[in-house]
């Protein structure tokens, strides 16, 4: 499933990069053998695979990736509420675990990857390097970090992110988006030129509440503040997020902390099947 992803993903950059799907799948050079199909009218000759056309009596190519290699970064969420965790795992190791098998995923391939972690500021900025080994080295690093605040600003991570990759690049926010709402225009800008995925990380607990009515007591963790809570008018309510997202067309993943590594690397794997066959980048 694993290297299923990684071929997906760079099917996707050259969805995203390319333009379309046929045009660079199409070649009898490439990284590695994807997958044999039937001859179509356009196809390379010397993609011929003359082995499989004499067993099946049919023409058959030989689809390869080819060696299209982007910029993508990687926007994580250092503050405290990635801590939290109702179930046996924590936000944070759910995505420690997504994290680390994206960019496995995505350095195999000798794209040039960046990381910024961030919290209510800029923890971190390591600039876009290809190479697998400096990209593990990296993602240890930032497994490690010990961030110097417990806040959430999303604005400042998009707004710096920005302002330090000018070029398109493939962009994936790994966040519970548990943040102040002040990030509408600059995430407008930034999906206007890059490719914008969100991971949203969840818990049950902190989007869930009884079908009840009477009021609940609730603590922010990054704050520490308490407040109280209306359950009959809270439910229902939806995050702000969610509708930023459809507004601006992003399409997104959702992983959760009761679901398991099968679950969320099938999740993936799933949301970059449904790109593929829907074709290059979306309209803003």
């Amino acid at each position: 499933m694993k290297k299923r992803i990684r071929l997906y993903l760079q099917r996707l950059i050259g969805n995203f990069f390319d333009g379309t799907f046929s045009s660079y799948l199409n070649a009898p050079h490439g990284l590695e053998l994807d997958e044999l199909r039937q001859y179509q009218p356009g196809d390379d000759l010397r993609s011929v695979d003359w082995k499989a056309t004499a067993k099946t009596g049919k023409l058959h190519v030989r689809m390869k990736l080819v060696d299209k290699r982007v910029t993508i970064i990687f926007l994580v969420d250092k503050s405290l509420s990635e801590k939290f965790g109702s179930f046996v795992k924590t936000k944070e190791g759910i995505q420690s675990g997504v994290l680390s098998t994206l960019v496995y995923a995505a350095s195999e391939t000798g794209n040039e990857i960046g990381f910024i972690t961030f919290t209510d500021k800029i923890e971190n900025y390591i600039q876009p390097n290809a190479g697998e080994k400096e990209a593990l080295k990296n993602i240890e690093s930032i497994l490690t970090e010990k961030p110097s605040s417990n806040n959430t600003d999303l604005n400042i991570a998009f707004k710096f992110l920005n302002e330090k990759i000018p070029s398109t690049a493939m962009v994936f926010i790994l966040s519970d988006f548990l943040a102040p709402y002040n990030y509408e225009q600059s995430l407008k800008t930034l999906s206007y030129l890059h490719e914008v995925i969100p991971v949203i990380i969840s818990d049950r607990m902190e989007i869930v509440l009884p079908y009840a009515r009477g009021f609940i007591t609730v603590q922010d963790m990054e704050s520490g503040a308490t407040k109280t809570l209306d359950i009959a008018t809270t439910l229902g309510k939806t995050m702000p997020y969610m509708a930023l997202f459809r507004k601006l067309n992003i399409d997104h993943i959702a992983v959760s902390t009761e679901e398991d590594e099968d679950i969320w690397v099938k999740k993936i794997s799933e949301f970059f099947d449904r790109r593929i066959r829907r074709g290059g980048r979306r309209r803003r």
